[in-house]
């Protein structure tokens, strides 16, 4: 890591103090960025950025006011610690607003220092030369294969110093097929990780999905409406996982809107689904070893063999709630299980492989309607066809209690990690 930062988090401290500030914080982070963006085609684009930015909150009499600050020029700091001041004299007295105590920790450092610029371009150059061969149907735009080193430090005034440094790859690909006057629509999916790509086909799945795209170009809708299964992918939990972590979260049970607040150390789920949130795990390039407040995190289970163990609460709600803090940074995990994905496909008499959903967000009581997206029919234990037009509703509650498989394979996105998850009971018709 280069050299700290303390003293001008110090400055900062100290300048917000003088302001009138009762008590302060700042979080301080600093990217080192390179790129190299490609479409099928050719490498359009490599450049690196450099930037920093200072996160300052400042308390007073029970309020809180925040603002955002770009580099260290003196005058612009004082302006943000001037921003933040007149935000918490606007703001609202509660006596959870405060910054707060914990230990400080060891510098954490995390992932390579720097990045391997030949040996990225050489898996760009590669990648683009195989293409033609194994999905000579595919279009990419705006692909992107990424190095970031972020050093993130973290002050405030009862004392309490963090730091960590954190370094990664991430590829992200867009794409469609096309065929004659055949193409579908664009898909895209991408993660990060510590070190390289083994070949960016691996990274988070985006091989199967540029096949599944191919096989995309042809669909239809499913015949009548039935209640049948749905195999929901790895890629369709990125979006449908936060709304069921939302309701297991500190604002949902603090206004009481969650369904299962009242239901710690009660079966939510079928005994196959294993929840955790993961912060610390060395999987996850974008954990975290504190949060906004420069609290530690921890990992712990959620969700254990379908029992409710705990909730997702960071230090505000904690305080509100008269809870103990345990999850300021989200970084959540599905265990795997012991079936394979062929094997899931082939248990099922009518459903889905359930790839994406577009559609509104779920109410309090987590029902849910949209669209199928990416998706395919699943008949006799066998792919049919990709899905156009297709209708999905059902409840979320409901549908954890009927998880009837959880696949070996799992998808590691970066800042979290998902199966496949089969489940029953899921309304499924043309649109």
């Amino acid at each position: 890591m280069s050299a700290p930062t303390d003293d001008f988090l110090d400055h900062i401290l100290a300048r917000a103090k003088d302001a009138g500030a009762t008590a302060a914080q700042a979080l301080s982070s600093r990217t080192r960025y390179f790129e190299i963006e490609f479409d099928h085609r050719s490498v359009d684009l490599v450049r690196s950025t450099e930037n920093e930015t200072t996160m300052i909150t400042v308390f007073r009499d029970g309020k809180r006011g925040g603002a955002t600050l770009n580099g260290r020029r003196p005058e612009e700091v004082e302006a943000a610690i001037a921003a933040a001041a007149t935000a918490a004299e606007a703001g609202v007295a509660d006596p959870a607003n405060d910054i707060a105590e914990a230990p400080s920790l060891p510098p954490g450092d995390h992932g390579p220092l720097a990045q391997d610029r030949a040996a990225m371009r050489a898996q760009v150059d590669e990648f683009l030369a195989s293409l033609p061969a194994r999905h000579p149907l595919l279009r990419l735009r705006d692909c992107l294969y990424t190095f970031t080193s972020q050093e993130t430090e973290f002050a405030n005034s009862n004392g309490l110093r963090q730091r960590e440094r954190r370094g990664g790859h991430g590829f992200r690909a867009m794409f469609m097929a096309k065929d004659g006057p055949l193409t579908t629509s664009f898909n895209a999916a991408g993660g990060r990780s510590f070190g390289p790509f083994a070949s960016l086909y691996d990274a988070a799945g985006v091989g199967r999905l540029m096949a599944e795209c191919e096989r995309s170009l042809e669909r239809r809708p499913v015949t009548g409406k039935f209640v049948g299964d749905v195999i929901v992918t790895p890629h369709c939990l990125t979006g449908l996982m936060p709304s069921i972590a939302g309701a297991l979260s500190g604002p949902a049970l603090l206004a009481g809107s969650s369904p299962f607040k009242d239901k710690r150390g009660e079966r939510i789920a079928s005994p196959l689904f294993s929840l955790d949130n993961a912060p610390r795990s060395a999987d996850f390039v974008d954990g975290s070893d504190f949060d906004e407040f420069g609290v530690p995190t921890r990992d712990l289970p959620i969700i254990e063999n379908g029992v409710l163990k705990d909730f997702y609460v960071g230090y505000f709600f904690s305080r509100k709630l008269g809870m103990a803090q345990t999850a300021g940074v989200r970084n959540s995990r599905v265990r795997p299980g012991e079936t394979s994905l062929s094997d899931m496909i082939a248990g099922v008499k009518r459903g889905i492989l359930f790839s994406r959903f577009s559609g509104g967000a779920p109410n309090d009581n987590l029902d849910f309607s949209g669209i199928a997206k990416n998706s395919f029919y699943i008949e006799n234990g066998e792919l049919r066809h990709a899905l156009n037009e297709t209708m999905v509703s059902g409840n979320f509650q409901q549908l954890l209690q009927d998880i009837h498989a959880v696949s070996k394979e799992v998808v590691n996105f970066g800042d979290c990690a998902y199966p496949f998850v089969a489940a029953s009971g899921v309304t499924i018709s043309s649109k």
